[in-house]
Formats: structure tokens, sequence, C-alpha cells
């Protein structure tokens, strides 16, 4: 009779360290599928909030604002409520909206009295309508509006000029002579981002006085000009062919050269029209609160919007990839090295737009004597508005020069 060695039973269901070992599986999958999910949904919320912040940037509006509230006019004064903006120094607009739907304006002088909770300024003239208690209103740094003849009494042309989207409007003031000249130098101005020809007003009592021409442009997807072809603000990175339009239309009209004169994001659109080899010479640049380096300055207004920088760099990327435009193009500050043309340079400390580093890179980068610069206490394109007549003599000398070496 023979024995046989029964085998060890197989191992049950229920042993406890396999049903551990499936347990902790089962909650690291968990955990990784929960860990996909979430960053699934950061990368959507961060693409989402970049491509939100690329359509600000992009953004073309034009709208008005009435923030404040007229609270006494009389005497050849106004009282109006006190804060950062009614209450700073140098000369300013007022902006009311008429009982009839009309645009009111005044020029502000002075701060004549006020108490904690006002402000009274000197009205110096009022081109425009009647400032009343308890109209609604606004501070302009632009100061006028209308067009050369009605705020400034210059004679000028309402022209276009043709471009590649079409012809563009723009004011054309011939020089202070008889017959009113159109040879010799030009002055082009350029607006800023979302801005109007009326951002040139502040330079053209100037500029005519000087016995210089002066066309004042307004470029794609201005009010009154043609759209770009997805109705989207390019930061400068197509509308700089406006500005070249512009100088070839010059051309024709018997300009022998032009200096370029931009504010802001118009300052962008100058300095790229000048790398370009405009069809003209150029006998000088002025920048007032120029752009000179879009990445900083996005960083600059998506930390005022309380955005950490990756997520800032997350939206250049798509707005790079919205518009075509490469963001490196406009560090100005690199190009600095090559400049040929003299160039005044206007900024502000208080700058609430605009990254002024760049800018006062280019200038230390420049070829020396090639920048003159000079800074005001104010903000964004207001250092005419905070010493008009030092600004207008800086202006003054620098012309003079570019325009009679």
């Amino acid at each position: 009779m023979s024995s046989e060695t029964a085998a060890p039973p197989a191992p049950a269901e229920s042993d406890p360290p396999r049903r551990a070992r499936r347990g902790r599986r089962r909650r690291v999958r968990a955990l990784v599928a929960a860990a996909v999910a979430l960053a699934v949904l950061a990368c959507a919320a961060l693409g989402g909030i970049g491509w939100y912040f690329s359509d600000v940037a992009t953004e073309v509006a034009h709208g008005d604002d009435y923030p404040i509230t007229i609270v006494d006019a009389a005497n050849g004064t106004v009282t109006l409520p006190r804060n950062a903006h009614t209450a700073r120094p140098g000369t300013w607009g007022l902006v009311w909206k008429e009982r009839s739907g009309r645009d009111g304006r005044a020029v502000l002088g002075r701060v004549t009295g006020g108490d904690a909770r006002t402000v009274v300024r000197q009205v110096t003239a009022v081109p425009q309508g009647t400032p009343v208690k308890g109209a609604r209103a606004s501070i302009d740094h632009w100061v006028y509006g209308g067009d050369p003849k009605s705020a400034l009494g210059i004679d000028f042309e309402n022209v276009a000029y043709p471009s590649k989207l079409g012809p563009m409007p723009a004011w054309l003031l011939p020089a202070a002579a008889p017959g009113g000249g159109l040879s010799g130098t030009w002055v082009i101005g350029v607006h800023g981002h979302n801005s109007d020809k009326a951002e040139t007003f502040r330079a053209m009592r100037t500029v005519h006085g000087l016995g210089l021409p002066m066309l004042s442009i307004a470029y794609r997807n201005d009010v009154g000009a043609p759209a770009s072809p997805d109705g989207k603000n390019h930061l400068g990175d197509t509308e700089w062919n406006d500005v070249a339009s512009a100088i070839a239309y010059a051309r024709t009209r018997g300009a022998t050269g032009v200096v370029l004169y931009g504010w802001s994001m118009g300052g962008a659109m100058v300095m790229t029209a000048l790398r370009h080899g405009p069809p003209l010479p150029v006998r000088g640049v002025v920048l007032d609160s120029p752009v000179m380096d879009w990445d900083a300055t996005l960083h600059k207004q998506g930390a005022a919007r309380g955005l950490p920088g990756f997520v800032v760099d997350v939206a250049e990327q798509v707005l790079e990839r919205r518009t075509g435009m490469d963001l490196d193009d406009y560090d100005q500050p690199r190009y600095a090295p090559r400049l040929k043309t003299p160039t005044l340079l206007f900024t502000t400390t208080d700058d609430s737009t605009v990254a002024n580093g760049p800018a006062l890179a280019f200038a230390k980068a420049a070829p020396p004597g090639m920048v003159a610069h000079l800074s005001a206490r104010a903000d964004h394109t207001e250092a005419w508005n905070a010493d008009p007549p030092l600004y207008e003599k800086a202006l003054t000398s620098f012309l003079t020069r570019a325009t009679h070496p």
C-alpha cells in the first residue's frame, strides 16, 4: 500500500496581505486619475486665463467714460470731487456730457482751493459747451477735442493716405508760412493703443510754430479707418505698415524727410517702421511714453491685474499664436547700439501702463549723444500735462536741430 504526501493548500482569496496590496493599487490608481484630472483642469484654466488676457491686449475699444460729477462751476473755476486725477498739478482737459448729448470741454489750469473732499481748479478756456453742477465728467490728458481748427485755431486738411487696407484718414497741417507750404521735413504723429488722432494735439502748436508741416494719422481699427482682417489690435506688428504708408504719402505731397513722433504703442510702430527702411529720410524720432518691450509691458499690466508671471507667459504664447507676431521683435533695447537717428525720449516716473525700464535701457545702450531723455513726474503720456513749457522747450530744441542740421 503506497502513501501520498498532500500538497499545501492555495492561499485563500481573503488572504490579508494580498487584499491590502490590491487596495493600495486601487488607491494609487484613483490618486493618479485625480491628479491627471486636476492637471487637465489646471491647464484648461490656465489656457483660458491666457486666452482672456491675450483678448484684452488685442481688443479694439473706443468708448467714453464719465466717472466723476461736477460739484460746482462758477466764476472761472470748477469744483470736482478730490481724487488722484482731479488734484494733480499741471494742465488738463475736463470733458462732460451736455444735455444735448454732445460733449462739453474745458481746459483746466492750477488748483485754487478745495477741502478734504473737493478740489477747485481754474478754468482757462471753454472751447465747447458750459460746465454745470451735476454733469457727469472726466479728466482728459489730451486736453483738446474736435479738430485742429476748432481746438487750436490751426488750419488743416482732412486727407486720406493710401494703405494696404484702403484709405486711412489723417489731419494734414501745412507749415505756418505764406501759402501753407508742404515742402521740406514733415512731422508724422502716431497715437497709441485704442487712442485717437486727438492724442497728438498737445504737440501741434510747437510743430506748427516751427514752420513744419504735420500729418496726424489714424490707422487700422481706428474710428473711420478700415479694420484689420481679424478685427484685432496687433500691438504695432501690422499697424507699422500704416506708418510706412503715411511716409510714402508725405513724399507724394512734397516732403523731403520726416520726423516720426509716436505716443505709447505709436512708439513701437515708429521704431519698427524705422528699422524696416522708410521711403524717406528720417531726420529724427520723438517717443512719448513708448512701448519699448512688449514682454515687460504685458507683465506689468498682468501684475496690475493680479496675474502671476507664468500666467502672463502663457498669455503671451497665446497672443503670438493668434496674431502671428514675435514679441522678441519688440525688444527695442537690443537694437539701440545700431541707432543712427537722433531721438527725443519722454518718460514718466508714475507710468501705470507701460514699463519704463526698457526705454531707459534703450537710452543707455544707444550711441553717445543719440538719445535725449526727459523724465516727468506724471502718468502715462502725461509729460506735457505735468509741465507744458518744459516739454515744449525740449521739443522745440530737438526739432530745430533735427530739421536744420
